[in-house]
């Protein structure tokens, strides 16, 4: 269990006005963990592709290192998120240090950015340009950790890291409800595509059956949504943990049985091997998010009853806009690695099929100049946005405002060719898929307009006693019960 840290006087050291005892740390773990399970299976698909268009033989051996390269990466990413949330143990059994394993994968992360880059110049056919672009998009995130990790802020915590007076519910309950909502509209906009087909399209059996599935995973955001947003109103782990196990069992049997729908359906049409490739690897990442939540919300519920009645539970002093703020500088980092691929792969070995995974995201960065300008600059107030939020400064609801304005406009004008385009042409399973990350870019910035602007009930009032008259000594003056 995480113990607080203390300075060497023997005094815990304590955050700043409105930041948590644990910086946000949680939340930041959480995202980490299904950042690294999640970019483990892309990497996967991404190899299997590679490895099915490549024709030569030659090629096999350099893709099987890529690939062992890659889910090395996303299990040094995972730990690093793991140690982050429920702390590490030494090979002798003893605390240690947080940090470590996020250390591991940063030194990792790099030299694994430069070994793919050389590989796909010189062995998958890629040009120079898109084998420096794949280096620098696969170095950001780890180039940010390595900064993060030398401010004086997060230097004090080397020992351990405290839990958070809320135990990270209320930063776990906004990523909830913003992965939940992102899933609301995406599933929900896929099922009123399908709902408009005529009545004779869904009378064949596949079409009625993507409906259901579709469904099935409409309801699961919903019920990902309602445990967030009960996190977001109660003050303890009671009514949010049943929630989200409920959650979490519900997504893990969904998961299964939309693998086993995609399953039939590949089978039946005689897809090309990727495809079952890809459908292996979407029921993979239907399951990471509700396991990493069911652990994180056991973990917490047995760490308030292991604490008992020495700790008191209340509020997040920063109502969880910590973990917002890892969120929005996860995101930003994501967009930068987007925008330098947008700019750097060329369609030539390896990076034809690159650019083709890149057609998937263009919502997010568009494809003119002027697209991925404006794409740059949402993300640079994206960046301050994060910063603010994570230092907690006077000026974050109004850097927020701005971020989410700005965001949200382009992510409109972006969103409403796309859906006006569905509503004419019909169903095509090409403009279908771009509607998730679509759904990320207009989610995002609502939910930081909204939580930013949330008002919070107090959790406690200060009194004043008055003195009694009549008595024989002096009135001791405000004490706050």
């Amino acid at each position: 269990m995480l113990e607080p840290h203390a300075t060497r006087a023997g005094i815990v050291d304590l955050p700043g006005a409105g930041v948590p005892a644990d910086r946000g740390l949680a939340s930041l773990g959480l995202m980490m963990q299904l950042a690294g399970r999640t970019s483990g299976a892309l990497a996967a698909l991404i190899a299997s592709i590679l490895l099915v268009e490549s024709r030569a033989h030659r090629h096999a051996g350099w893709v099987v290192l890529a690939i062992a390269l890659c889910v090395a990466r996303s299990q040094l990413h995972r730990i690093a998120g793991r140690d982050l949330v429920y702390g590490r143990r030494t090979a002798d059994g003893e605390i240690g240090r947080p940090f470590d394993g996020m250390r591991a994968y940063v030194g990792f992360g790099i030299g694994h950015a430069i070994a793919i880059g050389l590989i796909a110049a010189t062995e998958l056919g890629a040009t120079t340009s898109t084998a420096a672009g794949v280096a620098a998009a696969l170095a950001l995130w780890p180039i940010a950790l390595a900064v993060m990790l030398q401010q004086p802020r997060f230097r004090r915590l080397e020992a351990a890291i405290p839990l958070g007076e809320d135990r990270g519910l209320e930063g776990a309950s906004i990523l909830m409800t913003v992965l939940g909502a992102c899933g609301v509209l995406s599933t929900g906009a896929l099922v009123l595509v399908l709902g408009a087909l005529p009545h004779r399209a869904l009378q064949h059996g596949w079409d009625a059956m993507l409906v259901v599935v579709f469904l099935v995973l409409l309801v699961r955001s919903c019920l990902h949504v309602r445990a967030g947003l009960a996190g977001l109103c109660e003050t303890s782990f009671d009514r949010p943990g049943e929630l989200a196990a409920r959650y979490a069992s519900f997504g893990v049997v969904s998961a299964f049985c939309v693998a086993g729908v995609l399953s039939l359906l590949a089978m039946s049409e005689r897809l090309a091997p990727d495809g079952m490739v890809s459908v292996a690897v979407l029921c993979w990442l239907l399951v990471i998010w509700p396991m990493t939540v069911k652990r994180y919300f056991h973990h917490r519920q047995f760490a308030e009853l292991l604490a008992g009645d020495r700790v008191i539970h209340r509020r997040a002093p920063d109502a969880g806009l910590t973990g917002l703020g890892w969120l929005l500088a996860g995101h930003a980092t994501v967009v930068a690695a987007l925008l330098i691929l947008e700019l750097t792969v060329q369609r030539h070995g390896a990076g034809r099929a690159l650019d083709n995974l890149l057609w998937l995201t263009r919502p997010c960065t568009g494809r003119s100049a002027t697209s991925l300008g404006v794409t740059a600059a949402v993300a640079v107030v994206e960046l301050c946005a994060a910063t603010a939020l994570l230092r907690m400064s006077d000026h974050r609801r109004e850097i927020a405002t701005i971020y989410a304005l700005a965001a949200g406009a382009v992510a409109l004008t972006v969103a409403w060719p796309m859906a006006r385009g569905l509503g004419r042409h019909g169903i095509d399973l090409r403009m279908v898929f771009p509607l998730i990350p679509a759904a990320v870019q207009l989610v995002i910035p609502s939910a930081t307009l909204v939580l930013v602007h949330r008002a919070l009930a107090p959790v406690a009032r200060a009194r004043f006693r008055r003195p009694q008259v009549g008595l024989n000594r002096p009135w001791p003056g405000p004490s706050r019960w």
